[in-house]
This record gives structure tokens, C-alpha cells and sequence, in this order.
């Protein structure tokens, strides 16, 4: 009797073994292996929507899920920034993946309002998340999200606005015009060059362009930033006769090394000779005309005196006769 004791207790044991096993086996389906989250596109630097001139916005990111389990996986998505973006974006709100599968799905970006798009600074950079959550029922199963930085392009375009004064520009003379340097961009810009053409007008010069060189522009209208003005001198040498001139004022944007003009038309009189040589002939007539009637007074006085001794010598003769 004393001898089966130990081989029930050694078969029990071994019972409990094989029945541990089963269990863990049995177990191991229910728990099974993870599903994962990442991006399929690049995200280990700043991805940079695309963005032109016209303040388009066009761009998409790629997200894959992997699905190891032996069933089909069911996830709910959201997508979030944690600051405000000049773009829309949008992707799935669920996302199936099968058995041992691995997809992805994509998150696009569109256009916003062209004033809007100019707020934001590309300096900037907002971070986007992806939040994956697998429901069974009501309850949240699982969750895994995603985080990945996201900016804009610098967009430069610089250029000039003149407003001409109300007075005229004479031969000799010059007049005051005031520039203002736009800034249409979503970024500080500043002036690489200036420069300025005067078109069949040789003659004219303007005072101030060279220093316009290096100066720093804020975004005009947009981001708080300030208005950039500046006054030219615009001169007409003696010799400019009257004529339309046409200037072309030409700003290149240290940007994006582009150049941009404006291009206005100047009223030049030149100085009037016709004028002074009528001047100086209306003098010449004027002395003349004093000099005839010095004569004309002078003639009859002659005469007279002539008369009276005629008169002398009629009236001695007619006594001695």
C-alpha cells in the first residue's frame, strides 16, 4: 500500500503538467500576437506640405497597419494637430486590416483661404497625431497612435508700389515719390538689389534706389508685420526736353532671387525757350519803340523852329519893301 502512494502522486503530477499545457495552448490563440502603427511615408524629418504662389496646398502622408493576428483587425482613427494649420486634411475614420495583413491608408491635404494661409509662419512646425483604437463592442481593446512633425514651404514674393505726387516735374527740377516694398510672402524677406530704367528718357535720375539694398520687409497684411515705405528723388536734368517718360523700378528678393518691377509714367516739361527768346524780342520791340518816338518827337520840333525863322526872315523883307 505504502508503495502505490508514490506512483498515484507522481501520476497526478504528471496530470497537472499535461493539463497545464493544454491550457496555456488552448490560451494562447485568444491572446496572440500585436498589431502595429507606423508611418509608411519618411517622417523622421519635417514632412513639408506643397504649397505655390497661389497659396495651393496639395500633399499626402502614408500610414500602414501590420496585423499578425489570426483574425481580422478593426480599428477606429482620428487624426489631431496640436495647433492650427493653413491646410485641410482628411483620412479614413475606420480601417480594416485581415489576418496576417499588413495596409495603409492615407491622410491628404487640400487649400485653404489665401489670406489664411499667409498667417502661418513656416518657421513653425505643428505635429500631427494618429490615434488607432481597436474596439471589441464597446470597449477599447487596444490603442497605438503615431506623432510626426508637419510645416509649410517659404513662399517669397517681393515687389514694388509707387504713388506719384500731384506736381509737375520740370527740366531742372525734381520731385518726391514714395515706394511702398510688398511683401505678398508668408516669411521676412529682404532687398537683394534695386535698380531702376528710364525708357528714351536719358536725362532723368533717381535718388535713393542703391540704398533700398539689404532692407528687411515683414509679410504685408499678414502676421502682424509692419509696412515698409520709402521716398525716391526723381530728377530731370536742364536739358530733359517734354516728353512721357516711362521708369521701371525692379526689386530683386534676396529670397528667392527673383525680380519683380513696377512700372509708372512721369510728365516732364522741359524748360520753355520760345518763351525767353519772345521775352528778350518783346524787350528788343519795347526799346525800339522808345527810340522811334524820341524821333518822331524830335522831327517836329526841328520844323518848327525852322517855321518861325522863315516866318522872320518873310516879315523883314516885306518892311524893307
Amino acid at each position: 500500500m505504502q508503495q502505490k502512494i508514490p506512483v498515484l502522486l507522481a501520476s497526478f503530477l504528471l496530470g497537472m503538467c499535461l493539463i497545464s499545457g493544454v491550457s496555456v495552448e488552448a490560451q494562447s490563440p485568444i491572446e496572440g500576437p500585436s498589431w502595429t502603427l507606423g508611418w509608411a511615408t519618411d517622417m523622421d524629418s519635417t514632412y513639408i506640405v506643397d504649397m505655390d504662389i497661389d497659396w495651393d496646398a496639395e500633399g499626402e502622408i502614408a500610414v500602414y497597419v501590420e496585423n499578425n493576428r489570426m483574425t481580422q483587425l478593426e480599428l477606429t482613427l482620428e487624426y489631431e494637430f496640436d495647433s492650427w494649420v493653413p491646410f485641410t486634411f482628411s483620412g479614413p475614420e475606420t480601417f480594416s486590416v485581415a489576418a496576417n495583413g499588413n495596409e495603409t491608408f492615407t491622410i491628404k491635404f487640400d487649400s485653404v483661404d489665401d489670406e489664411a494661409a499667409r498667417e502661418y509662419n513656416p518657421s513653425n512646425i505643428s505635429t500631427l497625431t494618429v490615434t488607432a483604437e481597436e474596439k471589441v463592442g464597446d470597449t477599447t481593446a487596444s490603442t497605438q497612435e503615431i506623432e510626426g512633425e508637419v510645416s509649410v514651404p517659404k513662399i517669397f514674393d517681393l515687389r514694388p508700389s509707387v504713388t506719384l505726387p500731384e506736381e509737375q516735374l520740370f527740366a531742372g527740377s525734381s520731385i518726391e515719390l514714395t515706394a511702398q516694398i510688398i511683401n505678398n510672402g508668408n516669411t521676412k524677406d529682404a532687398v537683394k538689389e534695386a535698380t531702376v530704367q528710364f525708357r528714351s528718357c536719358p536725362h532723368l535720375s533717381m535718388i535713393g534706389v542703391e540704398e533700398l539694398a539689404n532692407t528687411v520687409v515683414d509679410p504685408t497684411g499678414a502676421q502682424s508685420g509692419k509696412d515698409t515705405f520709402v521716398t525716391l528723388t526723381l530728377e530731370a536734368s536742364t536739358s530733359q526736353p517734354t516728353r512721357v517718360c516711362e521708369v521701371t523700378l525692379s526689386l530683386e528678393s534676396e529670397g528667392d532671387e527673383a525680380t519683380r518691377s513696377s512700372t509708372f509714367d512721369v510728365d516732364v516739361e522741359a524748360i520753355q525757350a520760345d518763351e525767353d527768346d519772345s521775352s528778350s524780342n518783346d524787350d528788343d520791340q519795347d526799346d525800339d519803340d522808345v527810340l522811334l518816338r524820341e524821333e518822331s518827337n524830335s522831327v517836329p520840333w526841328v520844323g518848327a523852329t525852322e517855321l518861325l525863322m522863315l516866318l522872320g526872315l518873310v516879315s523883314v523883307l516885306r518892311k524893307s519893301s
